[in-house]
This record gives C-alpha cells, sequence and structure tokens, in this order.
C-alpha cells in the first residue's frame, strides 16, 4: 500500500519539454544520456533540484565538449562526477577541466564539488571520455535557472 503512495518520488525518465538556461549549451544525446531532472515541476512540494546522466565515450571529447559557460547562481550547487572503473573507483575515465572563480582546474578523478551561492563556475569542458561516466547536480532552489 505504502509503495504506491510513494511512487511518484521515484523519477525514472525526464519531464516533457525541459528548456535549460542560455549559458548551458544544447547536450548531444547520444553523449549525454539523462537518467532525471527533479524539480518543482516534476514533483510540486520539493524544495531542490537535481539531474543525473550518463556521459558515454565518443570521437567529440577529444577537443573537448562544454557542458555549460560560466555563469553564477544565488544558491549553492553540488556538482559530482564519477567513474565507471571498477578496479579504479577514483579513476575518472575522463578528464573535466572546470574553472572557478577565475581558476582552472584539471580533474581526473571521480569527485563532488560544492559551489557556494554567488561564484562564477564554468566553463566545464569534458575531454577524453575512455569510458561512461556518471554526472550529478543539485541545489536548494525549486528549478535550474
Amino acid at each position: 500500500m505504502s509503495e504506491k503512495k510513494h511512487a511518484k518520488y521515484f523519477i525514472m525518465a525526464d519531464k516533457p519539454g525541459i528548456t535549460y538556461p542560455s549559458y548551458r549549451p544544447q547536450m548531444d544525446p547520444q553523449l549525454f544520456r539523462r537518467v532525471a531532472h527533479l524539480d518543482v515541476d516534476v514533483i510540486p512540494e520539493t524544495d531542490f533540484y537535481s539531474e543525473a546522466m550518463w556521459i558515454v565515450p565518443g570521437d567529440e571529447f577529444k577537443n573537448g565538449v562544454r557542458k555549460v559557460e560560466a555563469h553564477k547562481h544565488t544558491w549553492g550547487e553540488m556538482i559530482g562526477f564519477y567513474g565507471y572503473n571498477y578496479d579504479n573507483i577514483y579513476d575518472l575515465g575522463a578528464e573535466i577541466e572546470f574553472t572557478i572563480d577565475g581558476k582552472t582546474y584539471h580533474i581526473t578523478e571521480s569527485f563532488a564539488s560544492y559551489i557556494p551561492a554567488g561564484i562564477e563556475h564554468g566553463p566545464l569542458i569534458i575531454k577524453n571520455v575512455k569510458r561512461p561516466i556518471m554526472h550529478f547536480t543539485a541545489g536548494p532552489t525549486l528549478k535550474y535557472e
């Protein structure tokens, strides 16, 4: 009985017609395979957003693919990238070039980060994806804007 009561809290696919701000480029669905996006439009009583996606290997990543341009939010954001290497879970299997507050970081390990409200972050560039990686973001806001 309670299984059905709470079933609406399990998001298995994107809401129809999802849109993003202009600083977020259109992502190739062959390379970026979103698992789900959750926000107030999906579950009206939520008070945060989250998004999960797989990023799969492709020749397009040799020169880097921009996932997002420089921007900032009025809320803090959790951003994570996780490798799919059972022998070494810290091996990302890709390179992430991520600029935070004017400093560029080159990351090759699985990681989670927190970007405080008002801190500029981006561009975020994904390079040399050798095997699938999981990407997750979340923040205390009703919609990603």
